[in-house]
């Protein structure tokens, strides 16, 4: 069983701290599909110990767009946690899961105290800051196989795990983009692509095609 000592910022907290969040957070539960936050309402704090959730933005033309995404255990959109104005985007549990429900307050009680939980979350702050001016980047400049590549890269050994529908929102592109991309990516051996996801076959031809645009 997951529990919130396996998130990576709470992994070396004070075992007394992990001990007072449990006892002033509420476990939940939800089902795929669940809508966690509207857009236009304060972001509530979520633990998120199993399944993913992902941050969407709903076009005028009714198109999807998911700006993050956080698969358990991990702490679900933290910098809408750390400033009072009111996100724009819904925050949609793609899988079922679980997580512990935290008052505001008490997270950022949590970075006051505990130094090392404050550390990771500034540095992973950052990281996810450089990540996003590089994708912005990539986004103006780059082709769709190059941005496709580029993103895959990114995930490592873990690949993608969902839908090539997923991707494309994760990714601001059409479906149909993605799939010829994919299939671009496939011919040249750098990737194998199923239902379920997406996995990296040849990591340093996926890296020549990243820079090829």
């Amino acid at each position: 069983m997951t529990a919130i000592s396996d998130i990576p910022a709470l992994r070396h907290a004070d075992p007394a701290t992990l001990r007072q969040l449990v006892r002033s957070s509420r476990p939940v539960r939800f089902p795929a599909g669940t809508v966690l936050r509207r857009a236009g309402e304060p972001s509530p704090f979520l633990l998120l110990l199993t399944g993913t959730v992902v941050s969407r933005h709903v076009t005028a033309a009714g198109g999807e767009v998911w700006p993050a995404r956080w698969t358990g255990p991990a702490i679900v959109d933290k910098p809408a946690l750390l400033v009072d104005t009111v996100p724009a985007t819904e925050l949609l549990a793609v899988e079922a899961g679980t997580a512990r429900l935290l008052p505001r307050a008490d997270f950022r009680l949590l970075l006051d105290r505990e130094e090392g939980v404050r550390a990771h979350v500034l540095r992973h702050l950052a990281r996810d800051a450089l990540a996003g001016r590089d994708r912005l980047a990539t986004t103006t400049t780059q082709p769709a196989p190059v941005r496709v590549a580029a993103f895959l890269l990114a995930t490592g050994d873990a690949g993608w795990r969902g839908s090539q529908e997923e991707l494309a929102r994760v990714l601001g592109l059409s479906r149909v983009t993605v799939n010829r991309a994919l299939r671009r990516l496939a011919l040249a051996g750098a990737v194998r692509a199923g239902r379920r996801g997406v996995v990296v076959t040849d990591p340093r031809r996926l890296a020549d095609l990243a820079r090829a645009g």
